[in-house]
């Protein structure tokens, strides 16, 4: 597979990382030996590629985990109706915890605000799951395997400069957003319901109510220069979009 074939296939993966908030997480069983244990697991994935997960000490997995760091997530395209011809990202990662920076943290908690009431629990702590190895199905017959240097090479880390994007999209333009979440996810509600809550290289999340939404940049962002470019191709292409449909 040539690399530009290669990087697409990634940038696939990776953007389905980001639409999807939930995978299986699989740890090595502590009380059945040689056996895995499967848990429905909420995630964040940090710029780099790694993932976060906030778990309880009791919790079946996290004390699998602190026997045995060798676990795998599996994230599907749950929208699919046939789960078998959808695509599917597994990481092969080992997890560390009580590592996760405070930005990270509150990244997580953007994106899962009702996990903030668990941090009164003294038993939750946050999870890193370093990724070592990839595999992605994007359908029948395409299989592919990625390095941990392929999966985290050319993609920005905008967590420097991503409250002040935040901010800025917030106060000065939700009319945009409001078109790009008609154009990529058909939803109609008034400027005042929506919030952007992340930035990503391979796109951002907003939130309108409780419902979260991911809205894919054209093209992952290689450095944090070129998120204006970005945003003003997005609102372009959805004014015209608009203008069209009207």
């Amino acid at each position: 597979m040539n690399e530009s074939n290669k990087r697409k296939h990634i940038i696939n993966a990776r953007k389905l990382l980001r639409e999807q908030h939930t995978g299986v997480l699989a740890t090595q069983s502590l009380s059945i030996k040689g056996f895995p244990f499967g848990s429905v697991t909420p995630f964040l994935m940090s710029d780099c590629g790694d993932l976060i997960v906030y778990a309880s000490d009791i919790a079946q997995h996290s004390r699998n985990m602190k026997a045995d760091v060798h676990v795998s997530v599996c994230v599907y395209d749950s929208v699919q109706i046939d789960s078998q011809a959808s695509a599917r990202v597994t990481l092969l990662a080992k997890a560390s915890w009580d590592d996760v920076s405070e930005e990270l943290q509150q990244r997580y908690f953007a994106l899962f605000p009702h996990a903030e009431a668990y941090v009164q629990a003294h038993d939750f702590r946050f999870y890193k799951l370093t990724t070592h190895r990839v595999r992605y199905i994007g359908g029948f017959g395409e299989i592919f395997w990625f390095s941990e240097q392929e999966w985290r090479e050319n993609f920005a880390d905008l967590q420097p400069t991503e409250s002040a994007i935040v901010t800025h999209m917030n106060e000065d333009h939700l009319d945009a957003i409001q078109l790009m979440l008609h154009q990529h996810h058909d939803v109609d509600v008034d400027s005042a319901q929506i919030k952007m809550l992340t930035a990503f290289a391979e796109g951002f999340h907003v939130t309108v109510g409780q419902q979260v939404y991911f809205i894919q940049f054209e093209q992952p962002l290689k450095s944090a220069d070129e998120i204006r470019k970005a945003m003003v191709s997005l609102t372009h292409q959805a004014r015209a979009s608009a203008t069209v449909a009207a």
